[in-house]
């Protein structure tokens, strides 16, 4: 007559109790087969509690109870009755030592073995395993327990991977990832789409079309303050606030993300409502592009408006700027110099050449150089489908890979590979990931000003005659918004100007030179 469970449990016990002399751990035999494992005499439970019963009893433990699980899968532990008052028996105190036949027995879960282990480290419970040899209460035992910390650490940041996996993978498809909204637009908690806030909206259209008439960040923050506007969460504006908002394409209708792992962004369309034009966007991006390229020790003032443009024509290095009162006049009026950084060290001997000589050179040039045209470096519109083309094919491939990961993940996760093969697979398919990804970044096709050349040409053509018309203010502007470089040189008798670069365009006219 075949015994059921419970039989087996009792006479285990009673068999126990005569052999047991002095307790020392209070123990929980744990036992679990699935129903195809009921076949192998290995598995079954009088087989397993035969060869636990009498661990127990050569390492003289106390057996507190037997918990079977019979013809449970060991896939997780929410289904299986017997797991569960084992873990509220190690909670209560009334076990403090758990043995099982094989650590697979209690779950094939990387995941809920991580969370058990921790429970009985918690509970200060030993944990043991006869096949495995594992006694946590030994210096072996606590090496597991590292191990599974690891594992634990390898979960975390394997949950982290997924979620960033998930903001990528939304961003990609249009959606706002970002619950905590930003100025312009409320987000709409649950359906997480975002809405224009057409009040903030005027003020987002107000702050594009100051900085493009040339305020400075910090003149629109001072004019958002004493208007008395409050920021998104009635907080204080600042220099970064308004810089965010510059940069910010999404009112244009884009997504920016920071791609996990890496220092890059890419940008998806939205499906969010833009309201703001491309070109006075891009135009913004440009200003701000230009205007990094003057640190404070260089930034033009209204008598230096030459200071940041000029650059040594002999050696390449940067001109600064002195300034001097004649000894003999009587006026407190300021002379202007520029000199090379090379030349006070001796490794350069360009003159100090006066604002005067530097802006004669620069007017003669600027009456000789050819008229503008497109930089070369703006992709053509094929060259564009080309790439957008490219773009697509390798993103094909990207979730390919993408694809792959989650599949070696989940047999990991199963058990149906080693974490070595894991790692090496993972290994591989990570660095794909990066060069496709890199690929990515050096395809997207690249957004430039659309500059009005005509307009261009005529402020050009007209500087010579009107430039004695202008300020000191508007001379420093005009260098400001479209001068790059002026490569200028001095010798003992000449003021040369050599090269001029402007943004967005290639112009290098004659040499010109000048008398001193």
């Amino acid at each position: 007559m075949k015994k059921n469970v419970t039989t087996i449990k009792k006479e285990a016990l009673n068999v126990y109790s005569g052999i047991y002399l002095k307790a020392k751990l209070r123990t929980a035999i744990y036992i679990r087969v699935s129903t195809a494992e009921q076949a192998k005499e290995g598995f079954s439970i009088p087989a397993q509690i035969e060869k636990l019963k009498n661990y127990a009893i050569v390492n003289d433990w106390d057996i507190i109870d037997f918990y079977i699980d019979d013809g449970k899968s060991g896939k997780d532990i929410e289904g299986r009755p017997e797991v569960q008052r084992l873990i509220a028996d190690v909670n209560s105190g009334k076990v403090n030592n758990v043995l099982v036949y094989k650590l697979d027995r209690l779950t094939r879960s990387v995941k809920n073995l991580i969370e058990l282990i921790e429970l009985f480290e918690e509970n200060n419970c030993c944990f043991n395993s006869l096949t495995e040899k594992l006694d946590t209460s030994n210096a072996v035992g606590r090496m597991f327990i590292k191990i599974i910390g690891i594992f634990a650490e390898f979960e975390r940041e394997n949950l982290a991977e997924r979620v960033a996996f998930g903001y990528e993978q939304k961003t990609r498809e249009g959606n706002y990832t970002n619950c905590n909204g930003v100025y312009g637009y409320d987000y709409i908690e649950g359906s997480g789409e975002l809405v224009i806030n057409e009040e903030e909206k005027q003020i987002i259209l107000e702050i594009f079309e100051k900085y493009l008439n040339g305020y400075s960040m910090t003149q629109i923050v001072k004019d958002l303050i004493s208007k008395g506007i409050p920021t998104k969460r009635n907080g204080k504006w600042c220099q970064s606030t308004i810089c965010s908002i510059l940069t910010n394409p999404l009112y244009i209708g884009k997504i920016r993300y920071k791609v996990n792992g890496t220092s890059s962004n890419f940008e998806a369309d939205g499906k969010h409502t833009p309201f703001l034009d491309e070109e006075i966007f891009y135009r913004a991006q440009e200003i701000i592009k230009n205007r990094k390229r003057y640190q404070k020790k260089c930034y033009p003032k209204e008598n230096t408006y030459f200071l940041g443009s000029l650059f040594c024509a002999k050696c390449g290095a940067k001109m600064g700027t002195n300034q001097h009162k004649d000894p003999k006049s009587k006026t407190d009026t300021l002379y202007v110099n520029y000199y090379c950084y090379n030349s006070k060290n001796g490794n350069c001997d360009c003159h100090n050449i006066s604002q005067n000589k530097v802006e004669a050179a620069f007017l003669d040039y600027m009456s000789q150089i050819e008229p503008f045209q497109p930089a070369p470096h703006i992709l053509e519109e094929k060259q564009v489908e080309e790439k957008c083309k490219e773009l697509k094919e390798i993103e094909y491939e990207i979730t390919k890979v993408e694809k792959r990961i989650k599949e070696i993940k989940t047999l990991f996760l199963k058990d149906e590979i080693s974490i070595e093969e894991y790692q090496n697979f993972r290994n591989a398919l990570d660095e794909q990931l990066m060069l496709l990804r890199q690929k990515t970044l050096n395809l997207q096709p690249e957004k430039y000003e659309e500059i009005d050349y005509e307009r261009v040409n005529q402020i050009i053509g007209n500087i010579k005659e009107n430039w004695v018309q202008l300020s000191r203010e508007e001379k420093k502007e005009f260098l400001f918004r479209f001068v790059s470089k002026i490569q200028i040189y001095s010798d003992k008798e000449n003021v040369i100007v050599s090269n001029c670069e402007f943004y967005n365009t290639e112009h290098k006219g004659k040499e010109k030179t000048i008398k001193r």
